[in-house]
Formats: C-alpha cells, sequence, structure tokens
C-alpha cells in the first residue's frame, strides 16, 4: 500500500475491475487513455511485472471512496518503472499530483530502479503542465505511435532518472 495525505493506493482486487473500468471509460478519461479488457485487467492485476493499483479517498484516515487507478509496468533487468496510465473519476482535487508523486518515491525509494517514465499524448495540455510541474523532463515525441479512433497520435515522452531524483529534482512533493 501507498499512502498519501488525500490517498491510499492499494493493490487492486479482481471485484474492483469493474470500478476500475467504468474510471477508464468516463468521457473525460476515454480520450486520453489506451482502454483494456477486463482479461487484460486481470492479467495487469496478477503479473508480477506490472503493479494495478486501486485509489481510494481517505476519509478520517480510512478508506473511503474509489476515485481512481493506477497501472504500473516494471522492468526489473533494465531497472525501468513505465507509468502506463492513471486516471480519476474526481478532478481538481490534487489527487493527480498526489499519485505521480508517490509512484516516483516508489520508483526510486522503493523498489530502487534508475527509470521512472510516461507517455502522454500532445494534446492534453493538463497532464503535460503536471508532468513537467513535478520535474519529469520532456525527451522527446514519438511520432504517430498510436491508433486511437482510426487516426494516428503521436505520444511524448517524459521521464526522471535515479540521479535527478536523487539531486533533488522531483519538484512539489
Amino acid at each position: 500500500m501507498i499512502e498519501t495525505p488525500q490517498l491510499f493506493l492499494i493493490p487492486t482486487k479482481a471485484e474492483e475491475l469493474p470500478r476500475l473500468m467504468e474510471i477508464e471509460q468516463h468521457p473525460e478519461n476515454r480520450p486520453e487513455l489506451f482502454v483494456s479488457t477486463l482479461e487484460e485487467h486481470e492479467f495487469h492485476r496478477t503479473d508480477e511485472n506490472f503493479r494495478l493499483f486501486s485509489i481510494f479517498e481517505k476519509e478520517e484516515g480510512k478508506r473511503g471512496d474509489m476515485v481512481g487507478y493506477a497501472m504500473v509496468q516494471l522492468d526489473f533487468h533494465s531497472k525501468t518503472y513505465l507509468l502506463r496510465r492513471f486516471a480519476f473519476m474526481k478532478k481538481d482535487r490534487g489527487y493527480g499530483r498526489e499519485t505521480l508523486v508517490a509512484l516516483i518515491h516508489h520508483c526510486f525509494d522503493e523498489l530502487k530502479l534508475n527509470r521512472f517514465y510516461l507517455d502522454v499524448y500532445p494534446h492534453n495540455d493538463r497532464a503535460i503542465h503536471l508532468y513537467e510541474s513535478v520535474g519529469l523532463v520532456w525527451e522527446g515525441t514519438m511520432r504517430e505511435n498510436y491508433c486511437y479512433e482510426g487516426k494516428f497520435l503521436d505520444q511524448r515522452l517524459y521521464s526522471m532518472l535515479r540521479k535527478e531524483y536523487e539531486a533533488g529534482k522531483l519538484a512539489n512533493q
């Protein structure tokens, strides 16, 4: 479990997958996310190279409503931590920032990996602002890397390395 001031990130249970998919399919989230099937999410939930977190609000120090989820892919050989996606039902509460910072700490402090990275669609200004504000570095653009509803979309790649983290590059902790 990962705890932040407002949230608990807890390994997803099988019975939480329908809620996770509801969050993923929400009209505000769907255009920004790759959507998985129930079977794919079950694989991500149980495979040792993935971490699937259900994100719950804290209510008086206890677990409240499930308000989001995060999926991470790990490569222990190359020591990388790929934040595949994260999404929330409740916006403008700082949940994205808290989750992102907590996952970066998880990558470097708990798992002792070397690289944290993610990708984002160039039109997602809100996410890009968040990533840059915490100190992630824009590495470049993967051109026409993903097909969504028959259109090819670019993806921007952001990362932080262990040496940057250790030098205090993680902002807004």
